[in-house]
This record gives structure tokens, sequence and C-alpha cells, in this order.
């Protein structure tokens, strides 16, 4: 029998994202046929569909890389997820970008984000294997690693945890563990600042500042025991600097976490960061230059690391995390926002662009 499925096309960036009935091939040997439940809506997807990342997009493609589904049909050879748990029909399952475990960079560096064999999910290009979680079918690639839900953790919230929350996880894998003492920055007031912010906390630092706009995302995170939430739209980069400093007896910040995007942003967070303190950049995704005072990083001391993406050790992580603190924390009201139909993926990608909603939730089902 021919599955077909509806699903978010973008075939030419000038028509823009359209839903269109597609062809969906049986689960490859290794993988597995899955029901999209939810599949939210990241920034990233915003710029695929304007075309600011043509250079790496395959068109035509189906979007969407954010996403938990249930299990409709196994591949030959798949019984289990990646920890060993048994898998069944009907299971709810995230899973990781398919990095290909053969390159140099998955097999001798042990850094799979930087694969040179796979194109990842909503990237490209569809041939009946749907890629892209924008669609009510998805196929799971044999070199994906999948993982169950665990209970009590909703569909939205799961699927929300496999674009921000794994990356910081990463993000935070390659720094120094956070300290008791340490005093944390948040740049960026999105999913993965927040969820930054969140695991901050979660760490023991001694204070962490979120800093961001606009005012609502900030409201979101007024329950959590935060030091300070600053709104970028109200302070100058001045103030923002001296408010630091001021927290920390004129020193600055441990701990600089950039998850922002704009070019200032790094600049800012480097003006922020005490005399041997870490940076971390998540955010950057401009393409344009940021000036670095060289001589400054090199007298300063400074630590500066970068993260990409996420491995599936890291979604574990991201699961365990969302089961222990997304009820104190209320992350499905922080995080998650309004439920569109795939035929309102529009509207979806608008309050993304907007920024007048945290992160949108697509179900598939819906319409």
């Amino acid at each position: 029998m021919t599955r077909t499925s509806r699903a978010v096309l973008l075939r030419d960036y000038d028509s823009g994202p359209v839903v269109e009935e597609l062809e969906v091939g049986p689960p490859q040997p290794g993988g597995l046929l899955v029901e999209v439940e939810a599949a939210t809506v990241c920034g990233t997807d915003v710029h695929i569909a304007s075309g600011t990342f043509a250079h790496l997009a395959e068109l035509p493609l189906v979007m969407g890389h954010e996403g938990c589904g249930q299990i409709v049909e196994f591949g030959a050879g798949v019984s289990s997820d990646a920890t060993g748990a048994p898998l069944a029909v009907g299971d709810r399952i995230v899973w990781a970008h398919d990095w290909c475990g053969r390159c140099f960079h998955c097999a001798v560096t042990k850094e799979p984000t930087l694969c040179e064999n796979t194109m990842g999910y909503g990237w490209g290009s569809y041939d009946t294997s749907i890629n892209g979680t924008f669609s009510q079918y998805i196929n799971i690639a044999p070199e994906s690693r999948v993982l169950r839900v665990p209970k009590g953790v909703s569909a939205a919230l799961a699927s929300s945890a496999t674009c921000a929350l794994r990356t910081v996880i990463h993000a935070l894998d390659r720094l120094p563990t956070i300290k008791f003492s340490e005093t944390v920055v948040v740049l960026g007031a999105g999913p993965v600042g927040l969820y930054a912010a969140a695991a901050a906390q979660a760490a023991g630092a001694y204070q962490t500042v979120i800093i961001g706009a606009p005012a609502s995302r900030l409201a979101a995170v007024e329950g959590w025991d935060l030091t300070a939430r600053v709104d970028i739209e109200t302070t100058t980069p001045e103030e923002r600097i001296g408010l630091i400093r001021d927290l920390t007896a004129g020193r600055g910040a441990d701990v600089v976490i950039e998850c922002a995007g704009p070019p200032s942003a790094f600049t800012e967070g480097f003006e922020m960061a005490r005399k041997g303190a870490t940076m971390m950049v998540i955010g950057q995704a401009h393409g344009e230059q940021v000036p670095v005072d060289t001589t400054a990083l090199k007298v300063r001391q400074l630590d500066i690391n970068s993260s990409l993406s996420a491995d599936i050790s890291h979604y574990h992580s991201a699961l365990r995390f969302l089961e222990k603190h997304s009820i104190r924390l209320d992350l499905e009201q922080a995080v998650t926002s309004s439920v569109y139909s795939l035929d309102q993926i529009g509207d979806a990608l608008a309050s993304m662009r907007s920024g007048s909603e945290m992160k949108p939730v697509i179900d598939p089902r819906n319409g």
C-alpha cells in the first residue's frame, strides 16, 4: 500500500513553503516510520525558508528539524532505542540527526556534529523519503539514533528539547563544570537562552542572569530564581555591562553563554566576561564578520568556545532534564507556544520571526 503524507514542502524561495500531499517511502532497514505528534518551530526554520542558508540546504525539502512522534512501522533490524530499551509500535520517540559514524569527525575525533556525510532533518532533499518534521509522517534514517520519551513529558516539550535544549546540553559538556561560586550570564531570551539559564541554575551557579527581549519572554521565567532578568529594549549595552560588574564586585561574569544571534551579542558578552572567564558561543548564525580585540583576548586570558548541534547522548541528557525539572520550572508554559496546523505554517513562521511567540508548535494531525 502506498502511504501519503501532508507535508510542508519548500520548492523555491520565491514561492515559499506550501503544503502538499507527498508519497512516503517505507522504512529502510535499520530505520523507522513515525507519525509526527508535535513539531516545534526554530529560528533556523525561518532562515531556511527565507534562503539565508541556501548554500547549505538542498531544495526541494520538507521543512522542520524538531519533532516528536509515535512509531508506526519498523525497518528490518530495529528493536530497541539508543539505551537498549525495547521499542514497540506506538512508542513516543525523538531522534538525532543521521550522523554517519564513518567519517573522520564521527569515527576519529568523536565529534559527530561535524559529520561530513549528513544532510540532517529539515535540510533536504525530498525523494519519497520524508526527512522533515512539518509532516504527518517522517522516515527516520538508519544512521539516526532514537530515544523513548519519558512518561509525563509532552510531545511538544520533547520536541523543543530536540534542538534548543540538546544544543545547550552539548555546549555545557564542552565547558568546565559550573561551580557553585560562579556567576553565569546568558545572552538571549529565546528558547536556547531560556534552557541555558535553566541548566545553569540546575548546575548550581551562584548567580544566573538572563539578558534579552522582548519583555514577554523575560516574563515567562518570572517565577525562576534568577538573579536578574534584563530587557535589552530598555537598557543600553553600557548599563548591562555595568550591572554585571556591580553583581561581581567589578570583576565580570565567570561564564558567558551567547544564545542571542546578533553580532553585537558576542561583542557585549566579551566585555561582560572577567579576566580568565569562559565564553560559550551558541547563537551566532548571521554570516557577518565580528571584530575581536585579540590583544584583550590574550591579556585577559579568555577562553572562547563554540558548540554546534548535539549527538544522541545530549538528547538523552535533555530528556532527563525535562523529566526532573519541567514541572518545577513550568517549562511547558515557558517554552512552548500556540499550536498551529500544517496549513498555518506561514503564521507559525511569522510569529517565530517576529519574536511574538517563544516556540510555535505544529500539530500535523490538526486539520
